[in-house]
């Protein structure tokens, strides 16, 4: 068995694991998953998926497309498949673009809770990574919009088009779904329109960086306070350190969620919902932003306007093709190596952030491996 599959069987074993955790703490309930399951349903028998009077579906028509494979098998089996497959993806996405420090995000409350509620929220964070994936960010638009923002990439673009445009083979949906909305919006704010919520913008500051922008769209985005809404965050620390600052931050939402933070023994906690969320979840990531040194300013036209000139560089590696291992030494430096995965070539670099030792590795890299194409180009063939 090679390293690749041995690594996949163990992030199966690991969601599994995370599963029934989930499972032993928070029996899972109905969640999402169930009222997507139950759209299905009734798309398979010719009616509308949105029906007036029927418990409102917070999704467009992709999200329950989705869901059409699973309803072959009884909601008692799709349901547990369906968490394993969305946290398998997401593992599997950490690692393989993230590296092993990011792992730790598949214990954090906001994961979990995802769990506990059946939310793909987690699905669209693992298909803002993989390129593959990328036409599933049109199942949940108020998260994957930002995703998309933070790492653009026209292929995923193209794929949600193309996954929007063959939902339309059922034309009625966009009004009926419209015809379903509530009355009553509140709970969907955007953080901008949440008390102090415009904090979030300070994020402005480093647009240029993948984690600025991703904090910036998400505070014009509407969104709940549920802790699974931080899911996305996962992507913003780049060291052990940083990451057990997220999962810290997501398990006191949770518990604020969960109602531990009102227990009558400790008394009324005075702030609760949204600015539990704030100062818990998104404040520590927009610190953890604002610390780090912004892109430098190229003059060079890039292919998305916003996102520099990464992909300009000579050279460049697909990402396909490359494997990332992340660490930090006691010093506080991020040392990343970056592994051509069909070769077997490495480079190591440090630097002060994950993205300027990962820039480093990758051009040293993609630089060998010019020169190495081109010497085997100027090698005398052998006589036969």
């Amino acid at each position: 068995m090679n390293s690749r599959l041995l690594f996949l069987v163990l992030a199966l074993a690991l969601v599994l694991v995370c599963r029934l955790l989930a499972s032993a703490w928070l029996p899972i309930r109905a969640g999402d998953f169930e009222l997507l399951y139950a759209s299905a349903i009734r798309l398979l028998q010719g009616e509308t998926p949105y029906q007036v009077g029927a418990p409102w579906v917070p999704y467009p028509l992709p999200a329950v497309v989705l869901v059409v494979p699973f309803t072959v098998l009884p909601l008692e089996l799709a349901r547990p498949i369906f968490d394993v497959l969305v946290g398998w993806a997401l593992v599997y996405a950490l690692w393989r673009y993230r590296g092993l420090y990011a792992l730790p995000a598949l214990l954090s409350g906001s994961y979990l809770f995802a769990l506990f509620y059946g939310q793909p929220a987690p699905l669209m964070v693992a298909a803002s990574l993989i390129p593959a994936l990328g036409f599933l960010l049109a199942v949940r638009p108020n998260t994957s919009v930002a995703l998309w923002v933070a790492r653009p990439s026209w292929a995923a673009l193209g794929g949600v088009v193309g996954f929007v445009a063959l939902s339309l083979l059922l034309p009625t949906w966009p009004r009926d779904w419209w015809m379903t909305l509530p009355l009553e919006y509140s709970a969907w704010a955007p953080p901008i329109l949440r008390p102090f919520g415009a904090l979030v913008l300070l994020a402005a500051l480093r647009w240029r960086l993948p984690e600025g922008r991703l904090l910036l769209a998400t505070a014009f985005l509407p969104q709940t306070t549920l802790p699974y809404e931080l899911i996305p965050l996962a992507l913003i620390p780049a060291g052990w350190g940083e990451m057990a600052i997220y999962v810290v931050g997501t398990w006191i939402a949770v518990a604020d969620a969960a109602g531990v933070l009102q227990h009558p023994a400790i008394g009324a906690w005075p702030l609760t919902g949204w600015p539990v969320m704030l100062l818990a979840g998104y404040i520590p990531m927009l610190v953890l932003v604002l610390r780090r040194p912004g892109a430098p300013r190229v003059a060079r036209k890039s292919r998305v306007p916003w996102a520099g000139k990464d992909r300009r560089r000579p050279h460049r590696l697909s990402d396909d093709e490359l494997k990332i291992d992340t660490r930090e030494d006691n010093k506080g430096q991020h040392i990343v190596t970056v592994t051509h995965v069909p070769t077997h070539q490495s480079v190591t670099e440090s630097g002060e952030t994950r993205q300027i030792a990962s820039r480093k590795a990758h051009d040293k890299l993609a630089a060998v491996l010019a020169r190495t194409a081109r010497l085997a180009k100027k090698l005398p063939t052998e006589p036969t």
